[in-house]
């Protein structure tokens, strides 16, 4: 009925798979076998962000089975051409060879931009000539060091401080002069670039672009579905669930509706990388009543997932809660009234079951360097194995079933 369109087929001839029989296809043809550099990447896949900071990095200190795309963070705009952060940072770039060749089966993209550098991509784009030079430094940039591609994290166009509205053309038009390089260097090089974009989780993202035109310029939106609540917020809540569970649904963000919207915006299903957090949402002063969720608090700010598990482990009276209803964990304590939203081992299962069950691109996280001896990369890791067909997957409630 859904998903399993990736799975080896000569093994079984019929899967079961809540309650429906799977079809596989047949097995592709044996007597073209292209380079492994211009094959398509696994079906779902699992991506990761690496915030590589003023880290230095070792390729052999990574641990990076099962994830097919790579991508490190971040580099920056300066003067129209990619910038770099820390001093450690072209050292580490030079890893990126080093990983290719530990990890042949991976990509590795550069993600330029991140939070707070929406301007510098406004007045960078805004010009022709500016694109231009911006274009050429990032092809440059990505053959120098070895990357695969380009992920383009520009948090959010049109929605800088001075709210350019020519933004919207402008990211178009930037994606597709980055396309047409790429695809003229994948042609010259033999091997293929990818253009990959970190997309809002936010009902007035797709106004703000056109995604009729970008669908057909970018190999995956990386649709960073977290931060639905934050310190921004007077209320606590969750901030990376799969579904709505306050009495008010409209008035809260998930992943569903996330996905729903871009479905309903001709975003091609396989296109779609949901987000998974590594790190939780704080807020103090919370009122015990439902054990802190959806109550009025003061928003702390984020604490990653590596802390969150001191907390749990600690004998300060913090306890995990589960919410059947959004598919997400939370944590309170009733002494120091905080509440902590965030995802566990048992919340980034189900999303990759949301994956498989709707035929999405799959599943991504931020980021590597939050997790706690690797629980959260090797629970999505795991759970991608049973989807791909070694073992048969718990039943996904009707609800989490292939709609449209």
């Amino acid at each position: 009925m859904f998903f399993v369109n990736r799975i080896l087929p000569i093994f079984f001839a019929a899967f079961f798979f809540v309650g429906c029989v799977v079809n596989p296809e047949l097995p592709p043809r044996e007597d073209f076998s292209p380079p492994p550099s211009m094959r398509s990447l696994p079906n779902p896949l699992v991506a990761a962000y690496l915030h590589i900071g003023n880290r230095k990095i070792l390729a052999e200190n990574l641990n990076l089975d099962g994830i097919d795309i790579l991508n490190v963070a971040f580099t920056v705009i300066n003067n129209n051409h990619i910038g770099l952060l820390h001093q450690t940072d072209a050292e580490n770039f030079m890893q990126v060879r080093k990983i290719k060749k530990r990890y042949q089966n991976m990509r590795v993209l550069v993600s330029v931009g991140g939070y707070g550098t929406a301007e510098d991509f406004s007045v960078m784009a805004h010009n022709p000539e500016h694109r231009a030079v911006f274009v050429d430094d990032a092809v440059r940039f990505v053959r120098y060091f070895g990357f695969d591609g380009i992920d383009v994290d520009w948090e959010f166009p049109g929605m800088t401080k001075n709210e350019r509205q020519a933004d919207k053309v402008n990211f178009t038009a930037l994606l597709s002069e980055l396309r047409v390089a790429l695809n003229e260097a994948s042609n010259k090089d033999g091997r293929k670039y990818m253009l990959t974009i970190a997309s809002g989780a936010f009902d007035a993202y797709l106004r703000y672009i056109e995604p009729e035109k970008v669908v057909s310029l970018v190999d995956y939106f990386f649709v960073m579905t977290y931060d639905f609540v934050g310190q921004w917020n007077a209320h606590t809540g969750h901030h990376t669930n799969i579904f709505a569970s306050n009495p008010k649904p409209q008035n809260v963000y998930s992943i569903d509706r996330i996905v729903n919207n871009y479905i309903l915006s001709k975003i091609p299903r396989e296109k779609l990388v949901i987000g998974t957090a590594f790190y939780g949402r704080k807020w103090i002063d919370v009122d015990n009543s439902n054990n802190g969720l959806y109550q009025k608090g003061k928003g702390e700010g984020s604490i990653s997932y590596k802390k969150i598990m001191d907390l749990l482990k600690s004998d300060l009276n913090y306890r995990r809660f589960w919410d059947g209803k959004a598919h997400a964990p939370y944590i309170y304590n009733n002494l120091n009234k905080t509440f902590i939203t965030y995802d566990d081992k048992q919340s980034v299962k189900v999303k990759v079951d949301y994956v498989l069950a709707n035929n999405l691109g799959g599943i991504m996280f931020w980021e590597y360097f939050s997790d706690n001896n690797g629980e959260l990369f090797d629970a999505i890791r795991g759970r991608m194995e049973l989807g791909r067909g070694d073992e048969v997957m718990l039943p996904l409630p009707r609800c989490m079933q292939k709609r449209r």
